[in-house]
């Protein structure tokens, strides 16, 4: 086994092996999807860091970095629910956990400050990660950060059951389609995607208008942004766009993403106007007879707590920061001290999260 840092623009020969690696990959994660890192890559100022694993001299893991001033991050932390390692899943424990223990390696020989944001800790290979960060001599955090809820069942038909068994969802539906002659679509193709996604982020910035926290569609380049996420899905035949239509509008959107036996529910937003139906609760409902007929039975609502999640969802999955350096790196585990102590003081996180993050998201977006 050879793992090696690359700090090289990708080749073509490099991204077919990747797409395949991607396709064979543990749990073969949206977010770590070849077109979108492609994309990822062509955002940043300069090349992705790219740790690689060979085995026989065949790719059997790869994980895309970006690095900033003073840390490294997930180059999926551009836009993503949940940052994971890709693996090649004919990988034995044995093999995943010597990887986990080069990968160490060398983030201490590329003196690397890690900040890994949004780690699934249900992934089959954390167990083996985390064995073999204890067993290393770097410093190290893992900070509880966020939740996916999850609606799972033993079969499609059965999570269709589920959720149509609430009267709150058969009523929304009924409503929207009785008083406003409304349809649902599911569109896995590219027809009108770019007018599509329009109109999410114009119903999306009306949305959240005057609110503490408003849209970052306002500004015309995260829309680019966004539509270059949305098309790079796409082009992987990964996205499924939700929708719930009137007429020619389009009052309630979710963006899927297909992961194997799972749709991702990654963004949602609704035409304010149509609040007193509900199109957002609706579309769930739509959404799981949409995979009763595809033969998918998890939908996994991604990051956040958000109250809507728990009318359906019947297990939640944890997502961690791991914070990774050297010992010597003072400032970084200092910062990292400080954020834990924030964090596991209710009061002074409950300021930062409900006073002080949001000033601080406003004025990133200003940048």
């Amino acid at each position: 086994m050879k793992v090696s840092v690359s700090y090289s623009p990708p080749d073509n020969s490099f991204w077919q092996q990747y797409t395949q690696l991607w396709t064979n990959s543990i749990g073969r994660s949206p977010f770590q999807a070849p077109h979108l890192l492609q994309y990822y890559s062509s955002q940043l100022n300069e090349p992705p860091a790219i740790v690689q694993c060979h085995i026989g001299g065949e790719l059997m893991s790869a994980t895309f970095f970006k690095q900033g001033k003073n840390e490294v991050n997930f180059l999926s932390d551009l836009k993503t629910d949940h940052n994971s390692f890709v693996i090649d899943r004919r990988c034995t424990p044995e093999q995943i956990k010597t990887f986990f223990s080069l990968f160490l390696a060398k983030v201490q020989e590329e003196r690397w400050a890690l900040l890994l944001n949004n780690q699934p800790m249900w992934a089959p290979y954390m167990a083996f990660f985390e064995e073999a960060l204890q067993e290393s001599n770097l410093f190290s955090e893992h900070l509880p950060y966020s939740v996916c809820p999850i609606i799972e069942a033993d079969s499609p038909e059965d999570l269709f059951d589920r959720i149509n068994s609430s009267r709150e969802f058969r009523y929304r539906v009924n409503r929207l389609k009785n008083q406003q002659q409304a349809v649902f679509e599911a569109l896995t193709d590219d027809l009108d995607l770019d007018g599509w996604i329009d109109q999410f982020c114009d119903a999306h910035i009306r949305r959240w208008d005057d609110t503490p926290t408003p849209s970052a569609f306002r500004d015309p380049e995260r829309i680019l942004f966004y539509k270059g996420c949305l098309q790079a899905w796409q082009k992987q035949g990964i996205l499924v766009r939700f929708s719930v239509r009137t007429g020619d509008q389009r009052i309630g959107f979710v963006v899927g993403l297909r992961q194997e036996d799972t749709i991702v529910h990654h963004n949602t937003t609704f035409d304010p106007d149509f609040k007193k139906y509900s199109p957002g609760i609706a579309i769930i409902h739509f959404m799981a007879e949409w995979m009763m007929a595809q033969q998918m039975h998890i939908l996994d609502f991604g990051d956040g707590n958000e109250s809507y999640k728990y009318s359906v969802a019947n297990k939640e999955h944890e997502l961690s920061r791991i914070f990774i350096s050297g010992n010597s790196n003072v400032s970084f585990i200092l910062k990292t001290k400080l954020i834990k102590s924030v964090r596991n003081n209710p009061k002074v996180f409950e300021f930062y999260r409900s006073k002080v993050k949001p000033v601080a998201m406003q004025l990133w977006r200003l940048k």
